[in-house]
């Protein structure tokens, strides 16, 4: 018989349904991908279907991360650890996207020119180790010639630093989301003080990043609630960033009814969790 590394798995109602939930909105995201896709079909401007097409790229993104995210939290176990440092990622790629389509198609022409900047820049690498020095080339590559890697080089530059897509920090990108729909940002800023440390202590491998999942206590009921526990922030921060990004993208492409769907059902979702004179006001903001 084989015999294979595993980590004890639970079942709760909590986390049944807060899975489900989580199962229901990447199917939504997904069929919202479609509908911005076929916006694109029939925009006129260039610009415009470009900025379509790099919202669409970074919603299916997300889409791709969240199938991984409900893959790992099945069942509740240890693996919402590294649930939790992916949520981060579904989160800022879902911030980028919303910051990307706030600055318009000149921000949406930067980051397509920069994936091309990047593959040529790294098509040769060059790592020392001692006396030895390792080169790694890819192939197919890109020619110099090539219009869009002039136009990439012009961009950002052939100095030896690589330059980054975006200057602005996280905190410039959530001002400037916030600056053109103040909710979204509320939304983003809540999941950036939610999980952005914690994911940082388990992104860089910190002792502490796994003993906020291994529960000290002796009893099991302790270790299923402390799972519980960061499954639930991974389930607010998934919603929130979701509902931020609706809210941004209804107001960019014209899109609110069905963007507006979205957003009332990731509310919907949490309302259960907050107190009562929160979800009175939760409810007069969105109504069934």
């Amino acid at each position: 018989m084989s015999q294979q590394v595993f980590v004890e798995e639970f079942d709760t109602p909590k986390h049944s349904k807060e899975h489900e939930a989580l199962q229901a909105l990447s199917l939504s995201l997904h069929r919202a991908n479609v509908a911005l896709i076929l916006v694109g079909a029939t925009e006129a401007s260039e610009e415009r279907k470009q900025l379509i097409r790099v919202a669409s790229t970074h919603l299916l993104s997300g889409v791709n991360t969240l199938v991984s995210i409900l893959s790992l939290t099945k069942k509740l176990s240890l693996k919402v650890k590294e649930a939790t440092a992916l949520t981060r990622g579904f989160y800022e790629t879902l911030l980028v996207a919303a910051f990307t389509c706030v600055g318009g198609p000149e921000r949406a022409r930067r980051a397509e020119l920069y994936s091309v900047y990047k593959t040529f820049r790294n098509q040769t690498q060059a790592h020392q180790a001692g006396k030895f020095v390792l080169r790694v080339s890819r192939t197919p590559r890109l020619s110099r010639k090539d219009p869009q890697v002039v136009a990439a080089l012009e961009m950002f530059g052939g100095s030896s630093g690589i330059r980054p897509c975006f200057v602005e920090s996280r905190a410039e990108m959530l001002e400037q989301v916030a600056a053109f729909d103040a909710r979204a940002g509320l939304f983003f800023g809540g999941v950036e003080g939610m999980i952005h440390d914690v994911s940082s202590e388990i992104i860089h491998g910190s002792f502490h990043g796994y003993a906020l999942f291994a529960s000290r206590h002796n009893g099991k009921r302790e270790m299923i609630d402390n799972l519980s526990a960061h499954h639930e922030m991974v389930f607010f921060s998934v919603n929130l960033s979701v509902a931020a990004l609706s809210r941004v993208l209804g107001k960019t492409f014209d899109t609110q009814d069905a963007m507006a769907d979205i957003e009332r059902s990731c509310v919907s979702s949490f309302m259960p969790y907050v107190p009562d004179d929160m979800a009175t006001q939760l409810r007069a903001l969105y109504p069934e």
